[in-house]
């Protein structure tokens, strides 16, 4: 999976998202997601477009616990071989649920000098 796939599952969802904004303009939209990179690791192999292993994390925010697009997110990266560990947590002041999982996708992090 590459971060062009990543995104296009997003897309998907027909939710609105960001690349590394914590925090959008718009708090009030739910669901939502955030995604940042926050792992680099070389491939060492040859004769690959791909040259870097990125970890993202994915952070789906909702104002319900087990939020239907989150289900649907879910299944899009099963049917992509991606079976992430989904944690939770209920964040009290903003009376919102956090959902966040990492997920690996090859990059060529270096294309973009």
């Amino acid at each position: 999976m590459t971060k062009e796939d990543l995104t296009l599952l997003f897309d998907k969802l027909n939710i609105p998202y960001r690349e590394g904004i914590q925090y959008m303009e718009d708090n009030s939209n739910y669901p939502q997601i955030v995604f940042f990179d926050y792992r680099w690791e070389d491939v060492l192999s040859s004769g690959s477009k791909y040259d870097t292993v990125v970890s993202y994390q994915v952070s789906f925010r909702s104002m319900k616990s087990r939020d239907p697009k989150l289900i649907e997110l879910k299944k899009l990266l099963n049917d992509k071989g991606k079976h992430p560990i989904i944690s939770h947590e209920y964040i009290e002041n903003k009376r919102e649920w956090h959902s966040y999982f990492s997920v690996e996708v090859l990059e060529d992090v270096c294309a973009e000098l």
